[in-house]
């Protein structure tokens, strides 16, 4: 018997990471990234969200080191 395919429900990390750079860098669409990657692309923005809040979190730490 043969099965249909199965859509992935999440990225991986490495994959999240790629998509956030497609996104963010490279200019590329949400909806074509989750194309290629098989996933909703409510998963690519949750990927570009988490990227931008550790970027975000890494510069705060850093304004704080430049006061000691």
């Amino acid at each position: 018997m043969r099965r249909g395919h199965v859509a992935k429900t999440d990225l991986t990390p490495d994959e999240k990471l790629s998509a956030a750079y497609w996104y963010l860098i490279g200019g590329m669409s949400q909806h074509t990234i989750a194309a290629l990657y098989h996933v909703n692309s409510a998963r690519v923005s949750d990927a570009v969200a988490a990227i931008r809040k550790a970027i975000s979190d890494t510069e705060k730490e850093g304004e704080d080191n430049d006061e000691l």
